[in-house]
């Protein structure tokens, strides 16, 4: 009976082992809701719901496994403890028909004379001691028979009763996987609801980045040109004042900035003085930085930013960060309208304005206010997009600007 007790008492461990490792999903489960419940409550947060639900089926499936191998070890526990009572079944038939034999000995013998003539038949002492004692023995052994026999039962009763508390066990654990079965198949009816939001979302955009990379594309050809356009026709001018002056050849060295006028080469050599201190276009937060990005929610899927792009207040006005020439204002789709100014060999670019305050040819001085920005209706944002542009490189801007 030990090494039953053992066994039973190592399957039980490993039941709470598994029992313990099932609460601790049910745990995560409980978490995976809440946070499902949180993201169905935020905007755009379609494949966050997906990532949660993919997660809570894999907790499910697992709960349902677990609870799997808790009923197994159950119906192992319940077989032993049916083998536990069949063993004190035999047991106590054996007691029985021991006690039925003596009780039916000592009703044949039942003549108390017959004791006192068993221990004074003795020949001496030491005999009639030891038939004292034998006689003692067995009634020992009488009571003690009777007491093998109840303990018997005792021990019959407890491992009936924990049969019944380990089947209800059963029956519950029976109830929790069905239970579990069926949020599983909820859960991957929604998860089949959200990945088609997903699908939508993500074609939605990849539309939309697609249209601003198209919009980010035509703005820089834009500006490309009309830089080219710019340095060619400053270089025309340069040279008619040369030639008029009578030197037919310039007195300065060939850099990349010698076709300037004076009065640029001073402003661009001012402009790059400055540089880690000129003012930002407008006051805001920087939502997304110079170069190439991963997008936040397209696994795969990179943008590129010749500048950066900057959230502010409604209406906010924008200004100049340096004194400069007013060279172009265009309209670009997805873009709103576009300011194009001149700084010596430097160039500035604001995208995103909703309305613009000054005239091509116009020179503006530092902080003067050239327009204000456009409401982006479908983001809900005031976003305005700024560039920097040396000759027909575009640069990072960040680095030019005040620190914040």
């Amino acid at each position: 009976m030990v090494g039953s007790n053992s066994h039973a008492q190592n399957i039980s461990n490993k039941r709470k082992e598994l029992e313990k490792q099932r609460k601790e999903l049910q745990l995560k489960i409980q978490q995976s809701k809440k946070e499902l419940q949180k993201a169905k409550t935020q905007e755009n947060q379609s494949l966050k719901e997906l990532q949660i639900i993919t997660t809570q089926i894999v907790t499910r499936e697992k709960i349902i496994d677990h609870v799997s191998q808790e009923t197994f070890e159950i119906s192992i526990e319940i077989a032993n403890q049916r083998k536990v009572i069949e063993s004190l079944k035999v047991d106590l038939t054996n007691l029985k028909q021991d006690y039925g034999d003596y009780i039916a000995s000592a009703y044949k013998k039942r003549n108390v004379y017959q004791f006192f003539f068993f221990i004074f038949d003795s020949k001496n002492m030491n005999q009639a001691f030891k038939r004292l004692k034998y006689l003692n023995n067995y009634g020992n052994y009488r009571k003690q028979q009777a007491q093998f026999i109840l303990n018997t039962q005792k021990e019959m009763i407890k491992a009936l009763e924990a049969i019944l508390f380990i089947k209800q066990e059963k029956v519950g654990l029976i109830q929790l996987k069905e239970g579990e079965k069926k949020e599983l198949i909820q859960d991957k009816k929604e998860e089949g609801v959200v990945l088609n939001k997903v699908q939508q979302t993500v074609k939605g955009l990849s539309e939309k980045i697609a249209e601003q990379e198209k919009a980010a594309k035509k703005l820089s050809k834009s500006i490309d040109n009309l830089i080219a356009f710019q340095i060619d026709e400053a270089k025309k001018k340069e040279e008619k004042r040369r030639k008029e002056i009578g030197t037919g050849k310039s007195s300065s060295p060939k850099t990349a900035n010698s076709y300037l006028s004076e009065i640029d080469l001073k402003l661009s050599d001012d402009f790059t003085a400055n540089k880690g201190r000129l003012p930002w276009p407008v006051n805001g937060r920087v939502i997304q930085t110079f170069g190439d990005h991963p997008h936040p929610t397209l696994r795969g899927v990179n943008t590129t930013n010749n500048g950066i792009d900057i959230v502010t207040k409604d209406n906010a006005d924008v200004k100049c960060i340096h004194k400069g020439a007013v060279k172009a204002i265009f309209l670009i789709p997805g873009l709103d309208k576009v300011i194009l100014m001149n700084h010596g060999e430097y160039y500035t670019v604001y995208a995103r304005l909703a309305t613009v305050n000054v005239k091509i040819g116009q020179v503006c001085e530092r902080n003067e206010v050239i327009g204000r920005v456009a409401l982006n209706v479908e983001e809900g944002l005031s976003k305005m997009h700024f560039e920097l542009w040396k000759q027909r490189v575009f640069q990072n801007p960040v680095p030019w600007l005040i620190v914040k």
